[in-house]
């Protein structure tokens, strides 16, 4: 530990004379009134503690009822991102700061267990800085002060210095308590002499003056922007150094840093207790990201991946959890982890939420059957072992960004799951800059989010966040610093505030671990299903998911599902009125339709027939690549311009009245139809006649009302499946038949709905990028 990290200015200098100051006493100057030489002589005292500690090291409360502008030359002091002089307005928040005060202490005090004298002493024994020191500065007549304040500010005055916490009063002695002006050293200041309790202390005194306090507070502000705490190191955690040796039966348990000298500890699934989930917030910048990474790693290294599973989502960059997935050149993951929620959306969020309440209810069927009640019931009797999960969600918020049916149904699951979960043994931890803005989730009730979540963790944050928290009346994470939290395990009572260093989660030392759990894993546990809603798809991530069997039914594929399983979207086209495709919104339209014939053509192992229409002139490149591939996979392929387009649907019509059924699918697919002003009225014809006989189409529009233009009156009805791209949130409720269907447009999202099956609109994430490089095409 660098020891100037432990610099305090235990004493202060006045002239050639040292009295004690910091963590070590009380000091009273009086108030001579006549001139403003105690002023000065307070300014000296206070720029002394500034100028003599650590940056960040004390914070400085200011109660100036007097208005004698003592503060006013520190004032640069909060220029380095951190409140570290908090001036108090009236006595209404003088009497909140002493509150608040005497929970300090008792924190303190809890940390030091009565082993040591002081804080200045317990500092310097462990080698660390462990809380923070207060400077209070009351610039008052304090025999105006009520009753219970004074019988407060005696506590604190005795209290206080060896729990770090030092009063520097600025009052008259007159009409001032002798008991209270007892427990200082009482200061004055006389012909330019300074008097200790009467007696001279300096033959001459000069104050520092203005533009030395003013100077040192922004060389204070400046250095405390850049400073460098010694982190609490992770393998420093207690319990933390053997691998995958704790069995999850009885619950999970996890450090995460240092309260004194004891490793700070959570555990979840506690049947005693009665914790079984986490709300943790913070501020920009405070430290939550490292939290949750230390969480998960403490996790990780204590349970193996038969103890404990993992669903972590992040609504935010998804950089935390990127570290977690599987990454090149050996391919290594968390094999602890499920599900990875990579920039996450709340669609994917609300199927994350459906399917562990799905695990949940299969859990409690085994259960009954088994004659038992929980997780650690049946893990006793049965002999197996069940794995608890934990689903980690981070910035939860982002989930209720839009009040509607999606984000109830969100709430509903998320309170229900956090209510009865616990029996199954699936816990949730929630991480949040905020919570203030969705009380009504978060509410007071016990039926309320806020009343299953017994554990609170607060970083730094502003007063209403730590309030929202912990409490209306638990403050406590306004006054942290960065990575210090206020870990709480009883529902924000202010006398289970336990001030945490939390550790330092350097990946230099946590990669290692996570190569190390992979290598032991050896492949026994499944790569997590990867969720990143910003990634593009092409057909190339899934063609070795589709059946190359064929010939068979025209099978096309869309792209990925947004849930948990990632499913395939998958549409066959059978020989049934109605079986054609219509895709309407501005976006990727030409990748999407080539995806389709390309997944088409492999299913049916070259067994097909394609008409390709494209208006534009030159034929956009994508069409050309998808003509190419086609051709490579053996299918027959035209592709036809405006001009030749009415003798191509002339012919096409023809068959079709002559009732015969092509021997082998015959797919059109039409390519920004909008550029089409005048469609030959055959085009009609074909939608109704055509799916029966096995001829197909497959149409993209930018616009609805182009669409409905070339089909006709009805004509959509021959167009069982829709797929909506992005457009105007009316214009998809048009196209999905649904007036209250909440829709947002959204890049690389589509929404589809097949008439022919029950599920309803289906979100997904398509094809937009085009095919390339399939082997299949290689092969050919």
């Amino acid at each position: 530990m660098n020891a100037s990290v432990l610099q305090l200015a235990d004493t202060a200098t006045m002239g050639h004379a040292q009295i004690p100051f910091l963590g070590r006493t009380n000091i009273w100057v009086e108030d001579t009134i006549a001139d403003r030489q105690s002023i000065e002589l307070t300014q000296s005292l206070i720029g002394q503690a500034v100028a003599g500690t650590w940056p960040g090291q004390v914070e400085i409360v200011v109660f100036d009822d007097a208005l004698s502008g003592l503060a006013a030359p520190f004032a640069g002091l909060n220029g380095g991102g951190e409140l570290l002089l908090k001036p108090l307005l009236d006595h209404g928040e003088l009497r909140d700061a002493l509150t608040y005060l005497r929970s300090h202490i008792q924190g303190v005090n809890s940390v030091m267990r009565g082993r040591y004298a002081s804080l200045l002493d317990f500092r310097r024994e462990i080698n660390y800085p462990v809380e923070g020191y207060k400077l209070a500065v009351l610039s008052t007549d304090i025999s105006t002060l009520s009753e219970d304040m004074l019988n407060q500010l005696s506590i604190l005055l005795k209290a206080g210095p060896r729990a770090g916490v030092t009063f520097l009063i600025h009052s008259m002695t007159l009409g001032a308590n002798p008991f209270l002006v007892g427990m200082c050293d009482l200061l004055n200041v006389k012909s330019s002499r300074v008097l200790r309790n009467g007696r001279p202390l300096t033959e001459t005194w000069s104050p520092l003056g203005a533009q030395f306090h003013i100077e040192t507070s922004e060389r204070v502000a400046t250095s405390l922007a850049t400073a460098q705490m010694e982190p609490v190191e992770f393998m420093a955690l207690e319990g933390i150094g053997e691998t995958w040796t704790e069995s999850s039966q009885n619950g999970i348990s996890f450090p995460v840093g240092k309260y004194g000298l004891e490793t700070v500890q959570v555990t979840l699934g506690d049947e005693l207790n009665q914790r079984h989930n986490v709300l943790i917030t913070g501020a920009v910048g405070q430290g939550k990201s490292n939290l949750l990474s230390v969480i998960i790693h403490g996790i990780c290294q204590r349970y193996s991946p038969d103890e404990i599973e993992l669903y972590l989502l992040d609504f935010k960059e998804g950089v935390t959890l990127q570290q977690f997935a599987p990454h090149l050149p050996s391919g290594a993951y968390l094999p602890h982890a499920k599900v990875l929620g990579l920039e996450a959306d709340r669609e994917f969020g609300l199927s994350v939420l459906r399917y562990l309440h799905s695990v949940y209810k299969g859990r409690m069927r085994t259960f009954k059957e088994q004659g038992v009640q929980n997780i650690r019931e049946y893990r006793i009797q049965s002999g197996h072992r069940m794995p608890r999960i934990l689903l980690v969600v981070d910035e939860f918020q982002m989930l209720f960004s839009d009040r509607d049916r999606l984000s109830d149904e969100i709430a509903d699951l998320l309170i229900r799951g956090a209510r009865l979960f616990r029996a199954c043994g699936i816990h949730i931890v929630l991480a949040s800059q905020t919570i203030g803005g969705n009380m009504a989730l978060m509410g007071g009730s016990g039926d309320g989010l806020f009343g299953q979540v017994p554990i609170r963790v607060a970083l730094k944050n502003s007063l209403a966040e730590s309030q929202a928290t912990l409490g209306t009346r638990n403050e406590a994470a306004a006054h942290l610093r960065a990575r210090e939290a206020i870990v709480n395990l009883d529902y924000g009572a202010v006398s289970a505030n336990r001030k945490t260093g939390i550790a330092f989660a350097d990946d230099r030392v946590l990669a290692v671990l996570r190569q190390r759990w992979w290598e032991r894993a050896n492949g026994s546990h499944a790569a997590p299903a990867v969720f990143n809603g910003e990634v593009r798809r092409s057909l190339d991530d899934d063609a070795s998911n589709l059946d190359q069997t064929g010939p068979q039914l025209p099978t096309a594929a869309l792209g990925r599902r947004i849930e948990v399983e990632s499913r395939l979207y998958l549409l066959t086209l059978e020989r049934e009125v109605g079986r054609n495709v219509v895709v309407v919104g501005a976006g990727e339209g030409t990748e999407l339709l080539a995806s389709i014939a390309g997944s088409i053509a492999i299913t049916a192992g070259g067994h097909v027939r394609f008409i390709l229409i494209d208006p534009a002139r030159p034929p956009r490149a994508g069409v050309i690549e998808l003509v190419e591939f086609l051709d490579a996979t053996g299918a027959r392929v035209e592709l036809i311009d405006s001009d030749a387009l009415q003798e191509t649907l002339e012919a096409l019509r023809g068959t079709l009245e002559a009732q015969d059924r092509f021997p082998d699918p015959v797919i059109v697919v039409g390519f920004g139809l909008d550029r089409i002003r005048d469609m030959p009225r055959d085009f009609e014809e074909i939608c109704r006649l055509g799916p029966p006989l096995g001829l197909h189409v497959v149409g993209w529009w930018n616009k609805l009302d182009s669409f409905k233009g070339h089909v006709g009156y009805a004509g959509d009805s021959f167009f069982d499946v829709k797929v909506a791209l992005r457009g105007e949130a009316q214009v998809v409720k048009q196209i999905m038949g649904d007036p209250l269907l909440e829709w947002r447009p959204t890049e690389n999202r589509a929404l589809v709905l097949d008439s022919s099956s029950s599920e309803g609109p289906i979100r997904i994430i398509p094809y937009t990028r085009l095919v390339r490089s399939l082997s299949l095409k290689e092969q050919k």
